[in-house]
């Protein structure tokens, strides 16, 4: 480091920046000097023996509790850890990535922790709001730096990153009503998420706002995050006498499903049946016809989550502790 420091006259602490990918304290010339002289000098950082040095392993852990085996396979999923991944590599730091189901005790969720393989760890958690609240506190209790996704009302000593998931559920309820929808039906997943309590909370503010009522049984929080289980849903809504004008899916996915059922059915979208999604992933747009749906940062959370934590676990302000990302309307021509 001192080699690399003299030819590009520059501190010591200057090359330490950007090894760790702290560009921000510094001017663009002077870190393409330094990363200049690296090369010219065949320098390459020595991880290993900074972990020793800083009782760091550099090394930050993603867990996800979901009762998905293949839960890295869904978009939203696969988007929060690319935004993780980008900043944990800038930075230096690996990522751990561990899986555990809900509704039983699973020792090996936090076990990284427990035996320091990690600085510090990412949670997203499915489950009820006492599953979750409880994972969260035997975290906290381990005295591990700690993010948390999508939850609300945190902790003030928890940090969180989230979006706005109700808002704009009630956003996208708002124009369906301003278009004359008074008839309307909901689809959501049956693992209990925190997105999907926000987003079915923004929906029936939307509607008692509008002096609407929604039958419960048109409220189906039965689905799985597959296209076939909102295609069976969905056609059950049109079974109903008085059916739904507007079928609304919390996830794109459940949508795409919803869509199919709706032309099975004859009936034309969104003349007949407008369907909206959550969640805008890239497929959305290809749909027949393009999806009205909610865009959520995924990936701009989990850049987030990981900048925040390894601030915090190097000793640096990680900003405001709990920080609300804002959703964006992506109308298409399904509603």
């Amino acid at each position: 480091m001192r080699d690399v420091a003299d030819l590009a006259q520059v501190s010591l602490q200057t090359v330490s920046n950007v090894i760790h990918g702290r560009y921000d304290e510094m001017s663009p010339a002077t870190r393409d000097r330094v990363l200049a002289a690296m090369e010219s000098l065949g320098y390459r950082a020595n991880l290993a023996a900074a972990s020793l040095r800083s009782q760091r392993v550099r090394t930050i852990a993603v867990l996800v509790l979901d009762e998905h085996t293949e839960f890295l396979a869904d978009p939203l999923m696969d988007l929060l850890i690319a935004g993780v991944a980008d900043i944990a590599r800038d930075r230096g730091y690996g990522v751990l990535i561990q899986g555990a189901r809900p509704g039983r005790h699973d020792e090996s969720f936090l076990r990284s922790t427990r035996e320091g393989r990690a600085d510090g760890i990412i949670v997203q958690l499915s489950g009820t709001p006492a599953v979750r609240r409880g994972l969260i506190d035997e975290a906290r209790a381990l005295g591990v730096d700690l993010v948390v996704i999508d939850e609300d009302g945190l902790p003030a000593d928890v940090m969180g990153v989230r979006a706005e998931q109700s808002s704009g559920m009630r956003a996208l309820t708002e124009r369906l009503i301003a278009q004359g929808h008074r008839r309307f039906a909901f689809i959501g997943a049956r693992m209990p998420w925190a997105v999907v309590e926000q987003r079915v909370a923004g929906f029936r503010e939307a509607i008692a706002a509008a002096g609407l009522t929604v039958e419960e049984d048109r409220i189906l929080l039965e689905a799985g995050f597959e296209a076939s289980e909102g295609e069976t849903l969905a056609a059950r809504l049109l079974g109903l006498p008085d059916r739904p004008t507007a079928l609304m899916c919390s996830s794109d996915l459940q949508a795409a499903g919803a869509l199919r059922a709706v032309k099975s059915a004859g009936l034309r979208v969104p003349d007949d049946v407008a369907v909206t999604g959550f969640e805008s992933f890239s497929f959305s747009a290809y749909l027949e016809p393009p999806l009205t749906t909610v865009r959520v940062p995924a990936y701009e959370m989990g850049q987030r989550a990981a900048r925040m934590l390894i601030d915090r676990v190097e000793g640096q302000e990680a900003g405001h502790p709990h920080l609300v990302l804002p959703t964006e309307l992506v109308l298409r021509g399904s509603g």
